[in-house]
C-alpha cells in the first residue's frame, strides 16, 4: 500500500491523541485549500492557464488579469479561505472539506463584497448548492471538489506535450491523486490499497478508507429504490479498530432512520472492506434466543413457526449469497464478531435445513457471547467490477433490494 505522504499536497498531521479529531478535519479544509491556491498560482506563472480558464468558466465569472493569489484572506465580517484578485473585481473562496456548509457565515462574507466581486463556496456535497441558492445573491457561485476533480482529469487528458506541460501534467496528476486520496471526489471505485490496509495497517490510511466507504454508501443511498430509501436512509461510519486481532474489516451502515419506525433500528445494510474481499450484508443483531423481544429472539422464534416465510425471503437472492452467523463478545461499549458458521443460502430448500439453522444460533449463544447473523454477499479482491463505480454501485443496490425481504421477515 502507498503511503499517502508520498503525494506532493498530502502533509504530516502531527501528534494526536485522537486520530479522527476535529483539529484533524480543520488542517484537512485548511490544506485542500492551500492546495488548490497553488496549483492555480504555480500553473499561471508558468503560462499554462488551462486550469484556471476551465474554473472560470464553469462557474461563469468574468476575468481581465490576475493580479494574485492570497490564502485567508480577512475581510471585515469574516475570513474567506483565499482569494483571486483579478484587475477589476475579486473572487473570494470558501471551502469546506469535512465541515458542514454555514449559510450565516457565507452571509457574513456577502456583506464585505463590492458589487462586481463574487464569493465561490467550494463544498463536496450537492445539496449545498441549494441551500446557497437560497441566500438569493447572484454574487455567489458553487463548485465541488469532484467538480475541480473531473476538471483537472479532462485537461490531462486533452494536455499537449511539450516540455512545460510535462512538468505541469506531473503536478496535475499529483493534485488529481490528492483529491483522490483525501476522498474529494465521486466515488472512483475500491482499490488494492483498501484490501492492503488489513496487511500493512498504515494508520494515515485510516481516514483515507473511512471516507471512502462513506463516499460509497452516499452514493448507494441516494440511488436506492423508493421504498427502501424511505425506510433506510441513515448513515454510520464504524469506527477502524487499532486491535485488528478479532476484527479485520471497516463498516458502514446504511441505517433504518428514527422516522421510518419499525421495531428493530439495530439491523440494517452494512458494506465492509477486508483484506480479501468487499461484503455486502442485510446484518441481524442484538439480544439472545430467547429474548422474545429482541431482534435475535424474534428471528429465532420465527424460523421455527414461520419456517416458509423465511424460505420465501431468500428465494429471490443471487446465487453465492451466504448466511454467516457469528458469535458476538461484548465488553464494555465495544463488541466484535467472530464467525462460527457460514452457509450458502441456495442450500436451504426445507423445514429440515431451517431447523438445523435454529440449532446453530442456539450454540452460538451462550454466556459469554450474543449470536449475530449477516446474510451476505461477497465481491472477491481482483474482481474487475471494482474498478468500475457505476456497476459497483448497480450492483450494491441490486444485492441490497434482494436482502430487504430477510428484514421485512424480521419486522414481521
Amino acid at each position: 500500500m502507498r503511503d499517502p505522504h508520498q503525494n506532493i499536497f498530502y502533509y504530516y498531521r502531527g501528534p494526536s491523541k485522537n486520530s479522527d479529531s476535529s483539529r484533524h478535519d480543520i488542517q484537512l479544509e485548511d490544506n485542500a485549500t492551500k492546495s488548490l491556491i497553488n496549483i492555480l498560482e504555480l500553473s499561471h506563472e508558468i503560462g499554462f492557464d488551462d486550469l484556471l480558464n476551465s474554473v472560470i468558466e464553469c462557474i461563469e465569472f468574468s476575468k481581465v488579469n490576475v493580479i494574485a493569489f492570497k490564502l485567508q484572506k480577512g475581510l471585515d465580517y469574516g475570513r474567506p479561505d483565499a482569494l483571486i484578485d483579478f484587475a477589476d473585481r475579486k473572487l473570494y473562496i470558501e471551502s469546506k472539506v469535512r465541515a458542514d456548509f454555514d449559510k450565516d457565515q457565507i452571509k457574513r462574507h456577502l456583506k464585505a463584497l463590492t458589487a462586481k466581486d463574487g464569493l465561490l463556496v467550494i463544498t463536496n456535497k450537492q445539496q449545498d448548492a441549494t441551500e446557497l441558492i437560497s441566500i438569493g445573491d447572484e454574487r455567489t457561485r458553487y463548485l465541488r471538489w469532484a467538480d475541480i476533480h473531473r476538471i483537472c482529469k479532462k485537461i490531462i487528458s486533452n494536455i499537449k506535450s511539450n516540455k512545460t506541460n510535462a512538468l505541469m501534467e506531473k503536478l496535475l496528476k499529483q493534485f488529481v491523486d490528492y483529491l483522490e486520496v483525501i476522498v474529494m471526489t465521486d466515488f472512483t471505485g475500491i482499490t488494492d490499497a483498501d484490501f492492503d490496509f488489513w496487511i500493512d495497517l498504515n494508520p494515515n490510511y485510516k481516514p483515507i478508507l473511512k471516507k471512502k466507504l462513506e463516499a460509497l454508501a452516499t452514493v448507494i443511498k441516494e440511488q436506492l429504490p423508493r421504498e427502501i430509501k424511505s425506510e433506510y436512509s441513515d448513515i454510520k461510519t464504524g469506527k477502524i479498530s487499532r486491535n485488528t486481532r478479532d476484527e479485520r474489516f471497516a463498516w458502514v451502515a446504511i441505517k433504518r432512520s428514527k422516522e421510518a419506525g419499525g421495531r428493530f433500528n439495530q439491523c440494517n445494510f452494512t458494506i465492509e472492506v477486508s483484506k480479501s474481499s468487499l461484503d455486502i450484508n442485510a446484518v441481524i443483531r442484538n439480544g439472545r434466543t430467547c429474548d422474545k423481544e429482541k431482534p435475535m429472539g424474534v428471528f429465532y422464534e420465527r424460523l421455527l413457526n414461520e419456517e416458509n416465510g423465511f424460505l420465501n425471503a431468500i428465494k429471490n437472492i443471487k446465487q453465492g449469497a451466504r448466511i454467516v452467523i457469528s458469535r458476538r463478545f461484548k465488553k464494555a461499549r465495544s463488541e466484535w464478531w467472530r464467525q462460527f458458521f457460514d452457509m450458502k443460502l441456495n442450500e436451504i430448500t426445507d423445514k429440515s435445513d431451517i431447523a438445523y439453522l435454529r440449532d446453530v444460533l442456539k450454540k452460538a449463544d451462550s454466556k459469554q457471547t450474543f449470536p449475530g447473523v449477516h446474510i451476505r454477499f461477497s465481491i472477491d479482491r481482483g474482481d474487475k467490477v471494482l474498478s468500475m463505480p457505476a456497476e459497483l454501485e448497480k450492483l450494491i443496490i441490486n444485492t441490497i433490494s434482494e436482502f430487504k425481504p430477510v428484514l421485512d421477515y424480521l419486522e414481521g
